[in-house]
């Protein structure tokens, strides 16, 4: 099939969903089977089977059933690149900080399956308020003025983080007593060197004395299809979608390419290959989600804090992208302790298929420099 380069247009009032170039691609003709596979669930996360994972349907391991995920910041600037492990977290959640640059969380359900992972970087409060919304152990090494304030007020409440700045900042692979570590084969400036691993950060956990079982329920962002595939709805909000870039800022820019032989979306950042710098290997992921919320300067008094970034964190519009198709949902997050969550065009959770998923916050501003190839 010829394929044509779409363009997101977004609508004038504010309050209305976006319009996508979906409607204008050729739509795949759907049976009531098709239609019923793609319905959602008010499912929570205890409904899964044991030793399945919540955030990807796949397994876990037997000792991680019911245990809160870990949530890890990663830097993203050109210097940190490649990361190591970057194909392994069960979800990426990427959004943009100060200056126009992205941050990574990366988020496991299961401690043991995390491997080394890196550079591990500074906390931003947007990233601490959608983890303790899924109540998850946030792991970061440093953070920002705000980061750590809400992390100060969220401990008050037994919420405790693991910190790279005062669980072990140096040493090497064989001295115990640290959690993070600098590695000396890196080529890059020391701030890009450091690393921790799933045995590091459960001994972090011990040492913290965190309590590691998930007493919150229907935590995860959406419902994994353990059983079927789910295909886009049959309607003028969904279409052909094998390739869709996504604009943060000039010089972050994600496309991901659908390879119709693995079902997974290859990750490319600014027309490059993203790599694990551990296998070598390029990220792919089975969904992608771009989320849209208003992204506005943090205001305080000090000048260091203005050029941090505020994510509008209450609800707003988004994209799910997967098997070769895309369709509008919507997202909604609202107070503080609530999970960010995801829903269909029925309203409810959203369902996704089995598998890993990025999941980009994208400001409303750049919303039009969305792309979409069919």
């Amino acid at each position: 099939m010829k394929r044509k380069l779409f363009k997101f247009i977004s609508l004038m009032l504010a309050m209305t969903f976006i319009v996508l170039s979906f409607a204008s691609c050729k739509k795949k003709e759907y049976s009531k089977t098709d239609d019923t596979s793609s319905q959602s669930t008010d499912a929570p996360a205890q409904a899964y089977p044991a030793n399945i994972n919540p955030l990807t349907g796949l397994e876990l391991s037997e000792g991680a059933t019911g245990d809160r995920p870990i949530a890890i910041m990663i830097e993203n600037s050109p210097s940190a690149r490649p990361q190591w492990g970057l194909s392994t977290p069960d979800i990426v959640l990427e959004g943009v900080v100060e200056g126009g640059i992205t941050r990574m969380m990366w988020i496991y359900a299961d401690v043991t399956k995390i491997p080394k992972v890196g550079p591990v970087r500074s906390a931003r409060h947007d990233y601490v308020e959608i983890a303790y919304g899924m109540n998850a152990v946030f792991t970061h090494w440093g953070g920002s003025r705000p980061a750590y304030s809400l992390l100060k007020t969220l401990a008050g409440k037994g919420y405790l983080d693991v910190d790279g700045k005062t669980l072990g900042t140096n040493g090497n692979e064989s001295n115990k007593g640290y959690y993070f570590f600098k590695d000396p084969t890196h080529s890059k400036a020391t701030e890009h060197c450091g690393y921790t691993n799933g045995s590091y950060i459960a001994a972090a956990i011990e040492k913290r004395g965190i309590k590691t079982e998930q007493t919150k329920s229907n935590w995860a962002p959406f419902t994994v299809i353990t059983n079927g595939e789910r295909t886009p709805y049959a309607s003028a909000s969904a279409g052909e979608c094998s390739s869709i870039t996504v604009t943060f800022s000039s010089g972050y820019k994600h496309t991901f390419k659908y390879d119709s032989a693995t079902g997974l979306y290859k990750n490319f950042m600014n027309t490059s290959p993203m790599l694990d710098g551990n296998t070598k290997e390029q990220m792919a992921v089975r969904n992608v989600i771009v989320m849209y919320t208003n992204v506005s300067g943090y205001q305080t008094s000090i000048k260091d804090d203005l050029k941090l970034r505020e994510w509008d964190l209450t609800s707003g519009e988004a994209l799910y992208i997967t098997n070769g198709y895309g369709e509008k949902i919507t997202w909604k997050k609202g107070d503080m302790s609530s999970p960010l969550k995801f829903y269909g065009q029925d309203g409810k959770e959203l369902t996704i298929n089995k598998g890993q998923t990025w999941i980009g916050v994208v400001p409303n501003s750049n919303r039009e420099l969305t792309k979409v190839e069919a």
